[in-house]
């Protein structure tokens, strides 16, 4: 059976796929707040002393097909870009959300791994599909560390 020009088990590996991304992110979750390296050790020594969120676990599996059934797969790395890109984009950004939402901040190692992750899929996409998509991504990466630059300098005017 194919949904989307996909086969079910395609969902189904991807649905397992990202369970287990889910389980990650919260143990990254868990590291980042506390401003400790994510890739240790530790994660394969102390997993069962590791709480699972099953709503963190089950959200991150539904993004993950949902992923899938909207961008598809093919058998060329040229056309799978766009999957690749937010497979690896959306745990960042749940985790981003799940962190600012209980501590108010987002971590600036997180916010520098996805600008770089963002960076390397800009230049890929140039290589790959066509330079006019990297030259946006820039100027749309320029243009969002302007308005971050504008924020945090009407921040220190304290506008109350």
């Amino acid at each position: 059976m194919y949904i989307n020009d996909v086969h079910i088990l395609g969902y189904v590996l991807i649905a397992f796929i990202g369970a287990f991304v889910g389980y990650f992110l919260n143990w990254a979750n868990a590291r980042l707040s506390e401003e400790k390296s994510v890739f240790c050790k530790e994660f394969f020594l102390q997993r069962k002393n590791i709480k699972t969120n099953p709503a963190l676990v089950i959200v991150t599996a539904l993004a993950y097909v949902g992923i899938l059934y909207t961008y598809g797969f093919e058998y060329s790395f040229e056309k799978n870009l766009s999957l690749f890109k937010f497979l690896i984009l959306v745990p960042m950004l749940i985790s981003a959300f799940v962190i600012d939402y209980k501590l108010q901040i987002i971590p600036n190692r997180l916010n520098l791994t996805i600008f770089e992750i963002g960076l390397v899929f800009a230049f890929l996409s140039g290589i790959f599909i066509n330079y006019n998509v990297t030259i946006n991504m820039l100027l749309g990466c320029l243009v969002g560390g302007g308005i971050f630059l504008l924020i945090t300098l009407l921040r220190r005017f304290d506008c109350r």
